[in-house]
């Protein structure tokens, strides 16, 4: 089991890197994918499948998938930009400024284990689809408006 953390981390790790340091954006979507992979790895680790399984159909067949038509779509206008010096010093700066506060917010707080629940994927469903049925339409009709939304936008920039 510790085993697999630290592999699924250290992949977590090194496509993060990946994303962000990658000239080619397809290249940089398919390390974000197995970013998205090693995450929904950990979440299947900690006994928690259905968000596992969501992380993988929402962000990697979706939300990838996305992307790669985006990136296809619109050709070469998302250059990377040139990142000066000063901006590169203040990113890195930040960084470890957050990195320190992650730390000594861990340092403070001991872990404590994860309580273990009963329910299932099956009993997940249910629920969402019984008890939480107005919620879980709510969010399929705004997901809706915001797809009919983003065409008439593309709509209007293409006339």
């Amino acid at each position: 089991m510790e085993i697999a953390f630290y592999i699924l981390a250290g992949m977590a790790i090194t496509s993060a890197i990946l994303v962000v340091s990658l000239k080619n954006l397809v290249r940089a979507i398919l390390a974000l994918a197995s970013l998205f992979l090693s995450i929904a790895g950990l979440y299947i680790l900690l006994s928690a499948e259905f968000l596992g399984l969501v992380q993988i159909l929402v962000y990697i067949g979706g939300v990838i998938l996305l992307f790669l038509f985006l990136i296809m779509l619109t050709e070469n206008l998302f250059e990377k930009s040139q990142v000066n010096l000063f901006q590169r010093i203040t990113g890195i700066g930040l960084v470890l400024l957050l990195f320190g506060i992650f730390i000594s917010i861990l340092m403070k707080q001991p872990f404590q284990a994860i309580p273990k629940t009963d329910y299932s994927i099956q009993e997940i469903g249910k629920h969402l689809l019984t008890d939480y049925l107005v919620p879980f339409e709510v969010v399929s009709l705004l997901l809706l408006v915001a797809l009919i939304g983003a065409i008439v936008i593309a709509k209007k920039e293409e006339e």
